[in-house]
């Protein structure tokens, strides 16, 4: 592959095959690198939470608009993107003489199928929740709503906040962007206990983990059919609870950390089934996986310290990928796919271009010979200065 030449077609932004896919590829990458890289850093509760919401708000932004813009630079290949070129092409359904279903727009139906049934259920039960918690009465118990009112003046933690008794969660939870709700499943916990979870759970909301749960949500049900998206969800749910416990942990001994973890692990076993990470709410437990409650504890015991070279390399990461992404995109022999250039421009002359025939394939070569790419059949009509050679 090398890179390639575009040329202006007068839009600033477009949305074609090889920006998507580009676009996945790339990012799935730069998730795992992500993934790899705070496996080691998540001794750093306090630092990695910034670089958690950063890398979280640059990749989904840049999921959701998967497109190349003016300034995007095209690199050429002659092998993988001519492949998925042709497969993607093959014809399945056929309408007429000049038209037809290719395997492009079958997937691209079925995406987009899954991903209107993803965020309808996804939207459903976050309806279903804000009505549920808008019927619930607020929790009456005094000791429950004390505990709540003393943290809140300790922590300064000056936001509305609810606790509802709601016996269909096997967890604590909490939920809600504008009207922010404390789900217990139960009253029966100790006041050391209700210390705990009010306090992990007010912390939640006064991070903003909440909005970054909605939106990875939000990007995990347009790529529904991704799995490295649902890892990278996990992953950012595990550092966001890890922060979480060393906040809540952080003015306490070792005795009180142990009580702390204690609480957390009573809750997990206490459950009559696994938290859905899919839910539109955060349990305090997590994704409910027991390694995972084993590493949260464990970075709770461990002395934390700065470690700047692996902060330095996520920033580079993160600068390289915001680069790249829009900066270059591969395609199939180095330019925009031909339904996106203006093949009546005067760039095309004798002087720069020529055409030849490689079987039934007409292929345009652009700045003499240097990039290339193929055309129908019907275009050369609109290339009459630019010559053939051919048998």
């Amino acid at each position: 592959m090398r890179e390639e030449i575009h040329i202006n077609t007068g839009v600033w932004i477009a949305l074609t095959r090889y920006s998507v896919i580009n676009t996945i590829i790339f990012t799935s990458i730069i998730i795992l690198l992500l993934i790899f890289i705070t496996e080691r850093i998540k001794f750093l509760p306090k630092i990695n939470i910034v670089f958690t919401y950063l890398s979280v708000s640059i990749i989904g932004i840049r999921l959701l608009t998967p497109f190349e813009y003016y300034f995007t630079k095209a690199v050429s290949s002659h092998n993988v993107m001519h492949k998925i070129k042709e497969i993607t092409n093959i014809p399945v359904i056929h309408i007429n003489a000049d038209s037809s279903i290719n395997v492009l727009h079958i997937l691209c139906f079925i995406w987009i199928f899954g991903a209107v049934i993803s965020l309808s259920k996804y939207f459903a039960g976050y309806y279903y929740l804000c009505k549920k918690a808008n019927k619930i009465p607020p929790c009456d118990n005094d000791r429950i709503n004390n505990i709540l009112t003393n943290l809140k003046n300790k922590y300064n933690f000056n936001f509305n906040t609810r606790v509802v008794i709601f016996h269909g969660f096997d967890s604590p939870s909490e939920f809600g962007l504008l009207k922010q709700t404390i789900f217990l499943n139960t009253d029966n916990y100790s006041e050391k206990e209700l210390y705990f979870i009010l306090l992990h759970e007010l912390e939640h909301f006064h991070n903003k983990s909440n909005y970054i749960n909605v939106f990875m949500n939000i990007v995990c049900c347009v790529y529904w059919w991704n799995p490295i998206l649902k890892l990278f969800k996990n992953h950012v749910d595990e550092l966001i609870e890890t922060y979480v416990d060393d906040f809540v942990t952080s003015e306490l001994d070792r005795n009180g950390k142990y009580n702390y973890m204690k609480c957390i692990f009573d809750i997990y076993r206490s459950e009559d089934s696994l938290s859905k990470d899919s839910a539109p709410t955060e349990s305090i437990i997590g994704i409910g996986r027991k390694n995972k409650l084993l590493n949260r504890f464990k970075v709770l015991t461990e002395t934390k310290k700065i470690n700047a070279p692996i902060c330095i390399l996520i920033l580079l990461v993160m600068s390289f990928y915001i680069f790249c992404s829009g900066r270059y995109v591969v395609q199939n022999a180095g330019l925009p796919p031909e339904e996106e250039i203006n093949f009546e421009s005067n760039d095309f002359t004798s002087e720069n271009s020529y055409i030849t025939k490689d079987k039934n394939t007409y292929v345009l070569h652009y700045n003499n010979g240097n990039v290339s790419f193929t055309v129908q059949n019907p275009i050369l009509e609109n290339l009459p200065n630019v010559p053939y050679i051919g048998d």
